[in-house]
């Protein structure tokens, strides 16, 4: 599976799209183990950004997922 586009609410100096990417990757290939969680469904604290966001990347025919930092969406990647 290829990253075609990342919404990140995080600064880049915080965390860089490739580490999000590497996140997402890892989390898929069962070998990511860090802070970070990532979730194929919508979470229940999911804002309107992150709704749109996401609706954005269905509309497109992408799968996506949500990185979340301390149950915090911090990223929607598809």
């Amino acid at each position: 599976m290829k990253v075609l586009d990342v919404f990140s609410w995080l600064p880049a100096k915080e965390i860089s799209i490739e580490e999000l990417e590497q996140i997402f990757i890892g989390h898929l290939n069962e070998t990511y183990e860090g802070e970070y969680k990532v979730l194929l469904e919508l979470p229940d604290n999911a804002n309107k950004n992150i709704l749109d966001s996401r609706a954005t990347l269905i509309e497109e025919g992408k799968k996506v997922a949500c990185i979340l930092k301390a149950g915090k969406v911090i990223a929607v990647v598809g």
